[in-house]
């Protein structure tokens, strides 16, 4: 999950958070650029200076609904980032916690069964602290001289295995899919249609899959009708464009035609930014006006 802590370089951020600075934490008053939005945007909170309490406070400032760090279960004041969001009415995104990996291990393996029976435990824990209630897995890599159909039948078993605990605490567990053209070669689950598959034959409510539309547009594209196809399986939603995986308006991906079959299918949760800026010093503000821009399609 280190590559998520964030995803091109701490430079980033730092330029970020002192862009940012002037803002909510520093007592002025800001735009709520996200306040009205159709789609439930989760931005990142670690754009913003300050501790996990003043980041989330920022986001609230800005109007965002909803805040996604994956890290955030390794927060020591958890509690207190439940708290004020509770207060301001933003809701947590996706939590990670080593519940399978890209390269290394995953319960595509059944072997690895108890580990992330283990690991799910833990991230209950950790999401419930923060107020949370979406959980994010990775299959595992590719196992070599293992079949794909040995592989799922695992990751089904898997899911059934952690289900019972994880609809138990009123969340979702979700696998994501990731490429492997660009970012993450020899990882297992890739494309949407297997993990609509993977959802449908554990046949549990509460495991569904993350769609994440840098990831298929790369793996397959075609993403409106994938979406429209797959949305019953889908749990939940991460974005960046393509190429690059930078803030829409960089790259390929239509955003506000893909936000608004989103809406149209009757998707109402949390659609998560994951991705680096595209320029060192570009303003926080520039880029929440980007992501309510992609907001404005027409019905």
């Amino acid at each position: 999950m280190d590559r998520r802590v964030f995803l091109k370089s701490s430079a980033c951020v730092a330029a970020a958070a002192a862009a940012a600075g002037k803002t909510a934490c520093g007592g002025a008053a800001v735009k709520k650029i996200g306040a009205g939005l159709r789609t439930k945007i989760a931005i990142n909170p670690r754009w913003f200076k300050g501790s996990p309490v003043e980041q989330i406070e920022q986001v609230a400032a800005y109007g965002f609904p909803a805040y996604e760090f994956l890290g955030a279960g390794r927060w020591p004041e958890k509690e207190a980032v439940r708290r004020r969001s509770q207060e301001l009415g933003v809701e947590c995104g996706a939590i990670g916690g080593g519940m399978g990996t890209i390269t290394k291990w995953g319960p595509n393996d059944p072997e690895t069964h108890p580990r992330f029976v283990e690991a799910v435990k833990k991230a209950i824990q950790d999401a419930k602290a923060l107020g949370g209630k979406i959980l994010l897995a990775l299959s595992g890599p590719d196992r070599k001289g293992v079949s794909k159909e040995e592989q799922m039948d695992a990751l089904v078993k898997a899911g059934r295995l952690v289900a019972p605990m994880v609809e138990d605490a009123g969340m979702i567990l979700v696998w994501e899919c990731l490429n492997v053209l660009v970012n993450h070669p020899g990882y297992f689950l890739v494309y949407s249609k297997d993990g609509a598959e993977l959802v449908r034959r554990t046949d549990r409510p509460c495991i569904k899959f993350l769609f994440d539309i840098y990831h298929q547009q790369i793996s397959e594209g075609n993403l409106i009708r994938n979406i429209q196809a797959y949305i019953k399986e889908i749990g939940h939603f991460h974005f960046a464009d393509n190429p690059g995986r930078h803030e829409p308006g960089t790259g390929e991906i239509n955003y506000k035609n893909v936000f608004k079959a989103i809406h149209e299918a009757g998707y109402q949760g949390i659609v998560a930014c994951e991705f680096s800026f595209s320029k060192r010093k570009m303003p926080v503000e520039k880029i929440l006006e980007i992501l309510a821009e992609c907001d404005r399609w027409e019905s």
